[in-house]
């Protein structure tokens, strides 16, 4: 007699509507009520055939052992983000690097940052702009090879006087002999004064005002320049 066979019997003692969050438990419960009602209304001269009974308390086992393993498999996931909640909190007061385009002023030094080139370029202009977009100052790197190019600023417009306190945009152009593109990654180097998980994830935010999520570090500890 299958489980289909008896679902009008057993609808009386189960829930016809429930919450999203309760439909593991109900299933299982489910499970339980509709074999009971199976065993109490089969027909005595036609019983459940072994081998049937035997598939359904394997199924019963499935469901049981599915909500179990879902259970743990939600408990792991908690403590997994608990530890990388204080790894990540661990990071306050170091020095990092994280992918990013900013650069900060305090008025007497500028906060390090780099480019990552893909190839090797024979022009590399880096341009530092204010929050209003314009260019502020112009750096001419000349030829590079392909890694990582340091970029250094002192604080100065391309007259050389001091610019305004603040954080500064870093558009790079990179370009090989024969005029063609060379694609960029820019790092920010700072150190970390504060984790934040409002969004959900762990969020960097350095001395400089560059925010990054941690997914975009690249390095931790070294010199700040």
């Amino acid at each position: 007699m299958a489980l289909s066979s008896v679902t009008s019997a057993a609808g009386t003692n189960t829930p016809t509507t429930s919450e999203p969050t309760e439909k593991s438990a109900l299933d299982k419960d489910a499970f339980l009520k509709l074999l009971v009602a199976q065993l109490s209304h089969q027909d005595p001269l036609q019983p459940t055939e072994g081998t049937e009974f035997v598939a359904q308390l394997s199924q019963f086992a499935m469901v049981e052992q599915s909500i179990a393993q879902s259970a743990k498999l939600d408990v792991l996931s908690a403590q997994m983000t608990g530890l990388a909640s204080n790894e990540a909190a661990g990071l306050v007061g170091k020095d990092v690097t994280v992918r990013g385009n900013g650069i900060a002023f305090d008025g007497v030094t500028a906060t390090g940052s780099s480019v990552n080139l893909d190839a090797a370029a024979a022009k590399v202009t880096v341009r530092i702009q204010d929050a209003s977009g314009k260019t502020v100052r112009t750096l001419e790197l000349g030829p590079r090879g392909a890694g990582a190019v340091p970029i250094t600023w002192d604080g100065k417009d391309d007259a050389g006087q001091p610019v305004a306190k603040g954080t500064y945009a870093i558009k790079v152009d990179a370009q090989t002999a024969d005029g063609k593109s060379v694609n960029t990654s820019q790092d920010v180097s700072g150190k970390v004064t504060k984790v934040s998980f409002e969004k959900g994830y762990p969020e960097l935010l350095l001395d400089s005002g560059v925010t990054a999520p941690i997914s975009e570090l690249v390095s931790v500890g070294g010199t700040v320049r």
